[in-house]
């Protein structure tokens, strides 16, 4: 079984809004399976975040209800995403 990631690029108003809210949803993430969670800024109001799961079917059953809450906490937008299969993971 190979672990699977998911990359979502976001666009916000409030930068520091977006740690904290990010912050307060780990435990959701957690408990839908995600192995681990990374966000990046990008640019002045955009993020690239990258979530780790144990596979795509739990990353499937998932993302999208995660992405829906993490937008009905802060105003902002997603503005692409991508999930693959983890091919290397040097960590």
């Amino acid at each position: 079984m190979k672990m699977f990631a998911t990359f979502t690029d976001w666009e916000f108003e409030d930068i520091d809004g977006a740690q904290e809210t990010a912050r307060g949803m780990w435990p959701m993430m957690q408990s839908a399976g995600a192995t681990s969670f990374k966000a990046t800024q990008t640019g002045e109001n955009t993020v690239r975040t990258m979530l780790t799961w144990p596979d795509a079917e739990t990353a499937q059953a998932a993302i999208e209800r995660m992405r829906a809450t993490a937008l009905e906490k802060m105003p902002g937008k997603v503005v692409g995403t991508t999930a693959g299969a983890i091919m290397v993971d040097l960590s």
